[in-house]
């Protein structure tokens, strides 16, 4: 069945391809006829076709018109058009028709018949068709209800392993990365209305920069690297987000050297919060605006990291007071202290002693 469902098909986008480029130069209100010059193929649309009871043709497509066949044929085609199979002397091979009506008299002998749309006599065309009646309809509905299935499958195993990779790479930023990290994080609580600014900024006007770059050949290479990079700071936008967000939770990240549960944490609320519309807008524009802001901020302090928060002060607060001056060596020897018996009874005291 599954063969035949196929034949047709293929029978079905052949023909067309054959009657396109008449169809483009006619009328639409006009009929026309394409016959071969032996009488082996005939391609008609809006017009009445018969296959006489000694003639035999090899193929027959006709679209918005009548067909009566009385010889033989091959393959027939027909789009929006009733086909009648009449006398004795009427064989026919394979059918294929979409909409109209086909209509097998008593004593015809037909192959295969698929069909969509089309109206018949079920009954007739059981006792007159030697092959296989394929409703194309339910076929086609029933393949794409499978590969819907199959394509679900696929979507739920890429899902779950876009899960795993995300915490495994959140894990490995953390690793590497702690520091960068939290100075995003910092940038988050003490800059909000300059993040989320940033962020808006930098989520929406790469993409008019990747379409102007996609313009031409030379910037296609030069609009990828982009659209790399740039998704790799909108993921590590999201670490520092969850990581962030993982932090108020657990009060004894902010203090850890490496903050994995924290950042797991996080990671792992807004993927499950994924599904929902605001949560990755605002976990894009806040995480994108913060590496972005931050990373500004060590290109302009020639990548030196800001100082860290004073000891004793809330997390992500600067220190109140500026370090201390530092004194270089070497450092000028204090003067001996004076002897208990200085200065001496009735005489000097000796060159060595500090003077008075």
């Amino acid at each position: 069945m599954q063969r035949n469902l196929i034949r047709g098909f293929l029978l079905a986008i052949s023909m067309l391809l054959l009657a396109a480029i008449p169809v483009a130069a006619q009328d639409d209100t006009q009929g026309w006829e394409l016959t071969s010059r032996d009488g082996n193929f005939i391609v008609a649309t809006d017009q009445d076709v018969t296959v006489a009871a000694a003639d035999s043709v090899s193929g027959l497509a006709i679209i918005d018109g009548s067909a009566t066949i009385e010889g033989s044929a091959d393959a027939v085609f027909a789009v929006d058009s009733d086909v009648v199979i009449s006398g004795p002397s009427a064989e026919v091979e394979r059918i294929f028709t979409i909409g109209g009506t086909l209509t097998v008299e008593p004593g015809a002998s037909v192959g295969d018949v698929v069909f969509s749309g089309t109206e018949l006599d079920e009954t007739a065309l059981a006792s007159a068709v030697s092959g296989d009646v394929t409703d194309a309809g339910k076929e086609l509905v029933g393949a794409l209800g499978a590969l819907v299935a199959v394509l679900l499958v696929v979507l739920l195993f890429v899902a779950i392993g876009g899960f795993i990779a995300a915490l495994a790479l959140t894990l490995l930023v953390i690793a590497f990365g702690t520091d960068q990290v939290r100075r995003a994080g910092r940038v988050i609580s003490n800059d909000v209305l300059k993040t989320i600014v940033v962020g808006i900024l930098m989520l929406f006007l790469p993409s008019i920069v990747f379409g102007l770059l996609m313009v031409t050949i030379v910037g296609i290479p030069l609009a990828l690297a982009f659209m790399l990079l740039w998704g790799v700071v909108v993921f590590l936008g999201q670490v520092v987000v969850a990581t962030w967000i993982g932090e108020r939770i657990l009060s004894r990240g902010r203090i850890a050297a490496r903050p994995y549960g924290s950042a797991f944490l996080g990671m792992l609320i807004l993927m499950l919060l994924w599904w929902t519309a605001i949560v990755p807008l605002l976990a894009g524009i806040f995480g994108t605006g913060a590496v972005t802001i931050a990373g500004w901020r060590m290109l302009r302090s020639g990548g030196r990291p800001p100082l860290p928060p004073a000891y004793g002060q809330p997390y992500g607060q600067p220190a109140p007071y500026a370090p201390p001056a530092y004194a270089p060596p070497p450092y000028a020897p204090p003067p001996p202290p004076p002897p208990a018996n200085y200065p001496p009874p009735g005489g000097q005291p000796p060159a060595s002693w500090p003077q008075g």
